[in-house]
């Protein structure tokens, strides 16, 4: 029999568990600078408590999660996401002309998600991708998770290879203890050879089950390829989303900076 890899990460962890509502949000090193720009744009608007993922923090951005909420170390290797080399040639050319060649790199922490997911100490929680901007109240998006499925997705605009409907994982408000999220981490385990990312696997078990779900509003994960006008959630996702990110820092810190600058004899007289 082949060795079942992470069994006790494919499951909801009850002893974390302690009910109410609360966000999740998970992030590696490669990306924890994401972090502080997700914190300042959330807190403008919210309350929730957070539980921050750690998927392979710095020592110093384990302290900042501390400072703001509940860390949850998540010890799984990288080694369980197969790598280019291990997917069936037909797979990676139709993924590379899809997605470019870039998200490639992506994978191991995509296929982590699902674990994180269960990791969650809230009875109803929000996950949300650490490259979303926060623009207002997500206080609404709990009540999604009392929908029958319990849980709730926005579509894509694109079908799958298979002309199914695809569901982004960028914004996800659930219920705890959900089967659902059990089979999503199993499968994205055992089958990430088949997939290209974790959201591709929970809309294939969605349909393959037949699973209605509840439609998360679109003003709630609107794709940066649309207009930003009317978002509460702005999703800044892939390469060219982390760059319009870190144009948006530069340009802050550059404007702190000149408004801290010493006047000049000029302009002092």
């Amino acid at each position: 029999m082949k060795e079942i890899l992470y069994p006790e990460y494919r499951k909801w962890n009850p002893k974390r568990f302690r009910g109410g509502d609360g966000v999740l949000v998970g992030s590696d090193s490669a990306q924890e600078w994401l972090l502080p720009w997700w914190w300042d744009h959330y807190k403008r608007h919210n309350h929730h408590p957070v539980a921050w993922i750690d998927l392979g923090l710095s020592e110093k951005m384990k302290d900042w999660c501390r400072e703001r909420g509940e860390l949850i170390r998540l010890l799984i290797a990288d080694i369980f996401v197969a790598s280019k080399e291990e997917v069936a040639p037909s797979n990676v050319a139709y993924w590379e002309r899809s997605d470019g060649m870039n998200f490639w790199n992506c994978r191991n922490a995509w296929f982590k998600k699902p674990f994180s997911i269960l990791q969650t100490p809230f009875q109803r929680t929000l996950w949300i991708d650490s490259d979303c901007e926060i623009r207002g109240s997500i206080a609404p998006l709990f009540d999604l998770a009392d929908h029958p499925s319990g849980l709730a997705l926005r579509p894509e605009e694109f079908p799958s290879k298979k002309g199914d409907i695809l569901y982004n994982s960028g914004v996800i408000p659930y219920r705890w203890g959900l089967p659902l999220i059990e089979q999503w981490a199993s499968r994205a385990m055992d089958e990430n050879h088949q997939f290209i990312g974790d959201q591709d696997v929970l809309s294939q078990i969605l349909v393959d089950q037949k699973i209605e779900i509840g439609e998360l509003p679109e003003i709630y994960n609107r794709s940066r390829l649309q207009t930003e006008e009317g978002a509460l959630i702005l999703h800044w996702h892939g390469l060219n989303g982390k760059k319009v990110i870190e144009s948006k820092l530069i340009q802050q810190r550059l404007s702190y900076l000149s408004s801290c600058s010493i006047p000049t004899q000029e302009s002092k007289d």
